[in-house]
This record gives C-alpha cells, sequence and structure tokens, in this order.
C-alpha cells in the first residue's frame, strides 16, 4: 500500500466518523484523587506529581480532594483514609505517603494500557 493509499483510507474513516456511519468509542479515562489535609507538608508535593502525569499522558485525570471539603470527607470515610495524601487511581487507594514517583507512574501507565484495551 503506497502512501497516498493510505492518507486516503484515513480521511474516508475520518469522513465516515463525522458522519455517523462509523461509531467512535470515547477513551476511558484514568483519574487520579489524591486526598489532602490543610496542614499537610507532604501533600503539595503529591499533588504535584499527580499533576505531571495528567499533563504527560492523554486520558490521566488528577483531582485533588481536601478532607476539609464534604466532598474529600465522604472519600475519606468511603476508602477509611486515616492519612494524607492517600492517592486514588481509579478509586482505587494505591498508594498512602507521598510514593516513588517512577512506581506513581507506572500504576498509572497500567491502568492507561487497561483502559485502551
Amino acid at each position: 500500500m503506497d502512501e497516498l493509499e493510505i492518507i486516503r483510507r484515513r480521511k474516508m474513516l475520518e469522513l465516515m466518523k463525522r458522519a455517523g456511519m462509523i461509531e467512535v468509542k470515547p477513551k476511558r479515562k484514568v483519574i487520579i484523587e489524591v486526598i489532602t489535609a490543610p496542614e499537610c507538608p507532604y501533600c503539595p508535593i503529591a499533588v504535584q506529581m499527580a499533576r505531571e502525569l495528567e499533563k504527560k499522558y492523554e486520558g490521566v485525570v488528577a483531582r485533588e480532594l481536601s478532607v476539609a471539603t464534604p466532598e474529600g470527607q465522604r472519600k475519606a470515610m468511603e476508602h477509611n483514609i486515616l492519612g494524607t495524601p492517600t492517592i486514588l487511581i481509579d478509586n482505587k487507594v494505591e498508594f498512602i505517603g507521598v510514593p516513588n514517583f517512577a512506581e506513581f507512574e507506572r500504576r498509572v501507565r497500567k491502568r492507561l494500557s487497561l483502559a485502551t484495551q
């Protein structure tokens, strides 16, 4: 298949998607939630790490939830969180405390690969 044929096929697929002839499945997002406390000196580090992963990988969404808010309190109670920072990936506790960045990134990448299958 020559390069021109590849371009033609891509364009045809794009036009078919726009016309609704081909269903496009929305990509699933990987949600990182960092549970924080206002007085915690380590929480900003964990939040920054999550934000770096959000910037680095398409499909990653990072959120900070403070236990000083009703939503943060509800999430902390739901997962029996007693310490901050606590990091949830796709609503599952993955880390308590500030994780090693390489391990944090590895777990996010693993979830991303599962999300695209």
